[in-house]
């Protein structure tokens, strides 16, 4: 069984703090209260009844899954989606007087029946580029009150908040044409994202427009990480394409895909033209800097944590699903 000692390594409080909340003393904030006793419970630790009825229904857990190094943007190098995300739901919560706390999960079933029986918990906030819809569909049926980020729920109709990347690619791809390039490559994101199915659908699109048919053999799945960027990007280039552009799906999969082109002896952009998506800082200090796909994530966060925040102060029988606008920001690689 887990400790007082655990308890307070987890919700980052002194053993004291611990001792007190759970001997239900006084002289402790509501919300670091609040939060302890969850983390004890989430433990297994036993909690006093007495304790237990400070449990209070403003308890909003931010959930991101379990193999999400995976599938999204990790931050290993910087920044990170679900990291900015999160500060804006934060943001938010604290003004509201909200406790959350981040957590991975594995968003299965089963979890979903734990975090809608779990008590205290009032909704959920769910971040990343893939949510299983098993687990989406077993939430609303437990009339959980819930907003996913970064992902749209489709074929379900569900609260959420994502970025237009659909936008985002025409506007790189129109970008790229208007520099002369017409042999266009794309390394795009894990299949199993609906935002890469989006992204792959707005350069199918932009290119359609302007007449120009879209070569399936210039377009190469990677997962969101420089070194899957590199090697993709490898691969792309043995099919002897005499690609001019390359687009990725992710700043942190062009960032690999620089250096292999580099290796092989390409000049950027002189050569090929490369451009990333998701503006990070790490993305101004690139050589060259990086022309990329920005969108606000910090602002994600925050329009998700409201229209949940209007959810648990009322029924409302209509799902939002909001669409942040998307803008490229045109620096020396393109």
């Amino acid at each position: 069984m887990s400790s007082t000692r655990d308890i307070a390594r987890k919700a980052n409080v002194s053993l004291a703090t611990v001792s007190r909340i759970l001997n239900n003393k006084p002289n402790v904030n509501a919300s670091t209260r609040l939060l302890v006793l969850h983390v004890a419970q989430e433990l297994g630790y036993p909690i006093p009844d007495l304790a237990r009825n400070m449990m209070v229904s403003r308890f909003v857990p931010v959930l991101i899954r379990q193999n999400a190094n995976q599938l999204t943007q990790t931050g290993r190098t910087g920044e990170s989606f679900e990291q900015t995300a999160w500060a804006g739901v934060e943001a938010v919560f604290a003004e509201k007087k909200v406790i959350t706390k981040l957590q991975f999960t594995s968003l299965t079933t089963e979890s979903a029946e734990h975090f809608a029986s779990e008590a205290g918990v009032a909704g959920l906030v769910v971040l990343g580029g893939v949510t299983p819809i098993d687990f989406l569909k077993r939430l609303k049926d437990l009339n959980m009150r819930f907003v996913i980020v970064g992902s749209h729920p489709h074929p379900l109709e569900l609260n959420s908040v994502m970025a237009d990347v659909m936008t985002g690619m025409r506007l790189v791809v129109r970008h790229l044409l208007g520099k002369g390039r017409r042999r266009i490559g794309f390394v795009n994101g894990p299949n199993t994202t609906t935002t890469s199915e989006y992204k792959l659908d707005g350069v199918r699109l932009e290119l359609g427009m302007c007449n120009i048919p879209f070569d399936t053999g210039a377009l190469i799945a990677s997962d969101f990480s420089p070194e899957s960027g590199y090697l993709r990007t490898k691969e792309l280039l043995a099919r002897g394409l005499g690609l001019d552009a390359i687009m990725y799906a992710d700043d942190m999969i062009a960032i690999g895909g620089m250096r292999a082109l580099r290796e092989a002896g390409y000049r950027i952009p002189e050569d090929v033209a490369v451009t990333g998506f998701g503006d990070y800082d790490l993305s101004k200090f690139t050589s060259p800097t990086l022309t990329a796909v920005s969108y606000d994530m910090h602002a994600m966060g925050r329009i998700a944590a409201t229209r949940l925040y209007q959810l648990l102060e009322g029924a409302d029988p209509y799902p939002w699903s909001v669409l942040v606008p998307t803008s490229l920001v045109i620096r020396e690689s393109a």
